[in-house]
């Protein structure tokens, strides 16, 4: 038997019984392994074994091998074998050999290949492992002896955008703790036939194969498609999203929108309400009564006097809103202004940043922020689903205020709700393509459908495409809502200088009335706890 440089054992059969030789290693090999000894004895019924005496075999072998009695029996010859493992994933065969018993026969390339091939290999056969085997004749190693062809991973498809799409009005901070609300516009400025996004189409990569032969199919990509408002076009590639204006350009939703700017000085008389799909820019005041509704964002560098504004985008105020009991302010993005006043009505789907909020109800989905100078919020209403951020809350007069954090209550009733219903939606959607796929094999079967048949395939189908984009629409509700859940366990209230007894404190359906002031803290939710900590 020819041996490598690893340590080795072999079985040889005398006429007394059957013995075993261990060859130690030698210099860098590695010895040879007693387990894997008694697994070849286990393997091949090797009978009666003394393994006291096998092991006293291992501990005693030399370069020159020492060979020690294990059994008093008789057996026929084990020839050089090979052990075979597949992994899980059909990728790699791996092969551990096993020495012959002295006088026995070795394998050939022959017949390991086709041991190989009997295990229902098909393909990436490594010959090359196979003969290192038989040129070294390590035992105790490891051989890889097939290899699977891998697939070739694909790329997601993505959009590049032309233009800061993270780009929202900030105020700036100045030294003496006071907020210039006075420079806020930024905005994204586009000229007709400028590309403002690149679509990069998606790489679905190579199949490969397995060992076995199987097809392996590279992991899903992500293909994408160009959402785009009005005033943009899609070039003849279909790869470039250009605008048709001179104008700015904003994302919202993942969805691409230039629109040119409509510049007022005041609303009033003079104008009316205003209605505009893209920005409205407002150097003046709006006054009360007037209503301000655009699509984008609204800008206005005077004062709101109970005036309503409902922008799609953004609100920036200037200077800040007067409510006089009317004023209302719906924002889909975020909500900059001075200050809040006299029972106004202010609602986020982002965050708001104020100077002051007094005696007015106000709701974000993002955080709410009172900071500058003041960082007042006194009287009324103010809840965030994420966190409400002030310098003071309540006041010394003891001011019915309540400050709360977390998602309402409604919206976790409003997710099962949809729940439920997009179970339903999806039975029908099953019911409907059962119909027409029958009504199909009806027509392919009678090369035709009767009248009524083909009203009911028609009908079908225009109720499978109203249920498909319903579905679309609730599903989108549910992730939103979901989201927002999820983000309900960090809602904080935090307040970094005085907090006064007789505030409400809100956490979704759960509240504290405050029987003393404190002085930078912070209140959160803990299970159905509200507790209050240090900053």
């Amino acid at each position: 038997m020819k041996k490598g440089d690893n340590g080795v054992y072999q079985f040889s059969v005398k006429e007394d019984g059957i013995y075993i030789t261990v060859y130690s290693a030698k210099q860098g090999g590695t010895p040879a392994s007693l387990k894997d000894a008694l697994f070849y004895i286990e393997k091949r019924n090797i009978p009666e074994v003394d393994s006291v005496k096998v092991g006293e075999a291992f501990k005693k072998c030399t370069e020159d091998g020492y060979t020690m009695k294990i059994s008093d029996s008789q057996m026929r010859l084990v020839d050089e074998f090979g052990i075979y493992y597949i992994s899980s994933d059909g990728m790699r065969m791996e092969a551990v050999f096993y020495p012959p018993f002295e006088g026995a026969r070795e394998m050939s390339m022959t017949e390991i290949t086709n041991d190989i091939i009997h295990a229902g290999v098909r393909n990436g056969v490594e010959q090359s492992a196979i003969q290192e085997f038989l040129e070294s004749k390590n035992y105790n190693k490891t051989y890889i002896v097939a290899v699977g062809t891998p697939p070739k991973e694909g790329t997601d498809g993505y959009i590049e955008y032309k233009f800061n799409t993270e780009l929202k009005p900030r105020p700036k901070m100045n030294e003496d703790g006071t907020v210039d609300f006075h420079s806020l516009e930024m905005v994204n400025h586009v000229s007709k036939g400028q590309t403002v996004a690149v679509l990069h189409p998606e790489d679905r990569g190579e199949p490969g194969l397995d060992v076995y032969g199987r097809t392996v199919r590279p992991a899903n990509v992500k293909h994408v498609i160009f959402k785009h408002g009005k005033n943009l076009s899609i070039s003849e590639d279909g790869l470039s999203l250009i605008s048709n204006v001179d104008g700015h350009v904003t994302l919202e939703q993942g969805k691409v929108f230039v629109s040119d700017v409509m510049d007022i000085v005041d609303v009033d008389n003079s104008t009316g309400d205003i209605h505009y799909d893209g920005n409205v820019n407002i150097k003046g005041n709006v006054l009360a009564g007037f209503t301000v509704e655009a699509k984008g964002d609204i800008a206005v560098s005077g004062v709101v006097e109970g005036a309503t504004l409902i922008a799609g985008g953004d609100i920036t105020l200037n200077r800040g809103v007067q409510g006089m009991n009317r004023a209302v302010l719906k924002a889909g993005g975020k909500i900059v202004t001075k200050f809040i006043e006299s029972a106004a009505q202010v609602e986020a789907g982002g965050e708001i940043e104020t100077d002051s909020i007094l005696h007015s109800k106000v709701f974000a989905k993002g955080t709410i922020t009172a900071g500058g100078k003041k960082g007042l919020i006194i009287g009324g209403e103010v809840k965030s689903s994420v966190m409400v951020i002030a310098k003071n809350i309540g006041n010394e007069m003891g001011t019915t205020t309540v400050v709360g954090a977390g998602v309402d209550p409604s919206a976790k009733r409003r997710v099962e709700e949809l729940r439920k219903e997009l179970e339903k939606l999806g039975s029908n959607k099953l019911q409907l393509n059962q119909i027409i796929t029958a009504l199909r094999m009806k027509q392919d079967a009678e090369g035709g459908l009767s009248a009524d048949k083909l009203e009911m395939q028609q009908k079908t189908t225009r109720n499978l495409l109203l249920i498909e984009q319903e579905l679309i629409n609730k599903k989108n509700e549910y992730n939103e809502l979901k989201q927002q859940i999820v983000e309900d366990s960090n809602a904080r209230i935090k307040v970094s200088d005085m907090i006064y007894n007789g505030v409400k404190v809100v956490f979704g359906d759960q509240f504290i009335f405050l029987s003393k002031k404190s002085s930078h803290c912070q209140f959160l939710k803990d299970r159905s706890d509200i507790i209050q900590r240090p900053l």
